[in-house]
């Protein structure tokens, strides 16, 4: 690889629950585990990537407390470049509680503590040390005036950007068409299409249709996520379908993000788009075959084009 990824994002600390199914509004469930591990969009992307062979350098922030150990754990572990996650002494660092079903379907509210003190200063002293040869990578957990600078940046040094807009953040139409691609689940891509004034017609249309059309509002490429019917990706050339091999499902925590740093790692080597999204629905394929945390590392070894582990 002749560039860097620069990942601007989130660093939490993941607080696990487990019980048999969700509780309904206002219920109160028994459950088990408590397990406290590294997480954040951010974080988890940027372990992700460096374990798929890319050079990462991450944006970012943490408090002074013994929360930044734990959520700086997996990032050294990957030989992540952590100069630019700064340490800020009246803050906590960012917590997420997760709350995994039986089926292995999951809930998280997220509690952003530092990471909301990570400004446009910041990430534009950063984007302004890349080069054409770099790529940058953002998702939707930071503020959206942090968010917004970094694409524009990016723009406008004719940096690439994938921008995983997970959670969405309301990010202004024309800053979503500065992303090469925008990675979207399925909510996320008909929230992104609503942004761009495009009709409910569309927002209910299947994943291929509304993919061609957030490319034909001004989008660069798009890629949407399907969970385990796998991906759709859209760019100028061809809209294709990227199927993920059937497997058991443990616990699809953190898959996205396992996607999304070896989707950017494999941009970052030179694929195309398609050849790197297929390897991306590999890797989200054997993360959510496996349970606990640490989930990032899951990225370690993709799987082989059935989903089964090397």
């Amino acid at each position: 690889m002749s560039g860097r990824l620069l990942v601007v994002g989130s660093v939490n600390v993941d607080l696990f629950t487990h019980v048999e199914r969700h509780p309904a509004p206002g219920e109160t469930l028994l459950g088990t585990g408590g397990e406290r591990s590294p997480g954040g969009k951010g974080a988890n992307q940027a372990v992700a990537a460096a374990l798929q062979g890319a050079p990462v350098s991450l944006v970012g922030a943490v408090g002074a407390d013994a929360d930044a150990d734990v959520a700086l754990t997996c990032l050294r572990l990957a030989g992540v470049d952590l100069a630019q996650v700064v340490a800020l002494p009246t803050a906590r660092t960012g917590l997420a509680v997760i709350t995994v079903g039986a089926d292995g379907e999951n809930t998280i509210v997220v509690i952003p503590g530092a990471n909301a003190e990570v400004g446009p200063e910041q990430v534009q002293a950063a984007v302004d040390d890349l080069t054409a040869a770099d790529l940058l990578l953002l998702q939707g957990e930071l503020r959206r005036d942090t968010t917004e600078a970094a694409l524009r940046a990016a723009a406008a040094r004719r940096i690439r950007t994938v921008f995983n807009v997970a959670p969405w953040s309301g990010v202004d139409g024309d800053v979503l068409t500065l992303a090469d691609p925008l990675v979207v689940n399925e909510h996320e891509a008909a929230l992104a299409a609503r942004e761009l004034r495009l009709g409910s017609e569309v927002t209910a249309g299947q994943p291929v249709d509304l993919a061609r059309a957030l490319l034909t509002a001004g989008m660069r490429s798009v890629v949407i996520t399907l969970g385990g019917a796998g991906a759709v990706v859209a760019h100028p050339d061809a809209v294709t379908s990227h199927p993920s091999p059937r497997v058991s499902v443990a616990d699809t925590t953190g898959a996205g993000d396992a996607f999304t740093g070896a989707l950017a790692a494999r941009l970052l080597r030179g694929d195309d788009l398609a050849t790197a999204t297929d390897h991306a629905v590999r890797v989200g394929a054997y993360a959510v075959q496996h349970a606990g945390p640490n989930r990032p590392t899951r990225a370690l070894t993709p799987p082989s084009p059935d989903g089964t582990s090397p």
